[in-house]
């Protein structure tokens, strides 16, 4: 896979975790999990988009963002928690691998994707 096109293909997955989530954020407790989760989310664009040229900091960026959200399910309630959790498994199972250039490109067409799904449904739960 070209840097070029990993940086772009990076930065897209970065912009579609940004652009899906909302600040405005339920009541109580709830208000203060969906809070986190935006600033979880927030840091790992990023992280991501800071590693983009290097895949292996992307990786770590994924597993950071998935213990974060692991935590935060802990702290969580009904489709909030179900929510984070699945999230957390998703982010969680991402690896790229650069020696594998056409999985690499699958992979992030794939996070691409579910991260749109995904935090469009983080939104729901925390509007």
């Amino acid at each position: 896979m070209s840097l070029i096109l990993s940086r772009r293909a990076l930065a897209v997955c970065a912009a579609a975790v940004l652009l899906s989530l909302t600040t405005g954020c339920g009541g109580g407790s709830t208000k203060a999990v969906c809070q986190d989760a935006v600033k979880a989310f927030q840091d790992y664009s990023t992280q991501a988009a800071a590693g983009a040229g290097n895949l292996d900091a992307f990786n770590t960026a994924n597993a950071g963002l998935a213990a974060k959200l692991k935590g935060l399910s802990g702290k969580a309630d009904g489709h909030l928690k179900d929510t984070l959790t699945e999230l957390s498994l998703t982010w969680g199972a991402i690896k790229i691998d650069a020696s594998n250039p056409a999985a690499a490109a699958t992979e992030l067409t794939k996070l691409g994707t579910q991260a749109t799904e995904a935090t469009q449904k983080l939104a729901k739960d925390c509007s």
